[in-house]
């Protein structure tokens, strides 16, 4: 199925809707994923205990989980707070809701929908760029990961947690951070994106990450955060989406 097809009919709430839903609807209507939750997933929540067409809702922790028709087991979270994306300056607040803690906690969903449990490292978290993106919610995508990529980021498991790397992977140039720990705790990929300089701060819309688990040799558990900034002279737009694999393969 074409990619914009199949999310113009993620966005619609209806499979069908891939076989009538032209390639220019997302585009007229970056609104859509907002007006599905705050329209449809909230207020059924509220007045049934019911959050359809969403799987999911938490809407003390300000969340819900929506289906993705692209793959048989994406998901994506997205906020019940109106949130344009990663630019969005409230997820810098020292009080801000940790968005990347409740999608890993939500993950399980992922093997539920494909009938088999998967380990850590086999799953993925990711958000794009404001380049690489067609709504004007927050959302993030939670799905397998490229089969490869576990091996090729265990060069990284002796890294100092907590500091940026440069990561050379496909050609490209990227920075990776270990994080220690099963669970991130008080890390926040968002903040530790935005101290990378003084700048990234104000430039946080330029950037795509993506957090995987880990196991490290030491039997320890943890993370990679994956940051993929846009690259203006090489034409990449930020889109840290090429690593999952929707197919799960």
């Amino acid at each position: 199925m074409n990619i914009i097809v199949a999310r113009c009919a993620l966005l619609l709430g209806f499979a069908a809707a891939a076989l009538l839903c032209p390639q220019a609807s997302l585009a007229a209507n970056p609104d859509k994923l907002w007006e599905i939750v705050n329209g449809e997933c909230v207020p059924n929540m509220r007045a049934h205990g019911n959050p359809a067409p969403c799987r999911a809702a938490d809407l003390p922790r300000g969340f819900i989980m929506l289906k993705d028709i692209v793959g048989a087991g994406q998901f994506l979270l997205i906020p019940t707070q109106r949130l344009t994306g990663i630019e969005s300056p409230e997820l810098l607040a020292p009080d801000a809701p940790n968005y990347w803690a409740y999608a890993w906690e939500q993950r399980r969903l992922v093997g539920q929908a494909l009938g088999r449990r998967l380990a850590r490292d086999r799953i993925g978290l990711e958000i794009n760029s404001a380049a690489a993106r067609s709504q004007l919610q927050l959302h993030i995508h939670i799905d397998c990961i490229r089969a490869d990529l576990p091996q090729l980021l265990r060069a990284h498991q002796s890294d100092a947690p907590g500091r940026w790397q440069p990561l050379m992977l496909d050609g490209h140039e990227y920075r990776i951070m270990r994080l220690a720990g099963a669970t991130l705790g008080e890390n926040n990929p968002f903040k530790l994106a935005a101290a990378i300089s003084p700048f990234a701060a104000s430039a946080m819309g330029a950037q795509s990450l993506l957090l995987t688990g880990a196991y490290f040799d030491n039997g320890d558990k943890g993370f990679y955060l994956i940051d993929s900034p846009v690259n203006f002279e090489r034409g990449e737009r930020g889109n840290a989406e090429v690593w999952l694999d929707h197919d799960c393969r």
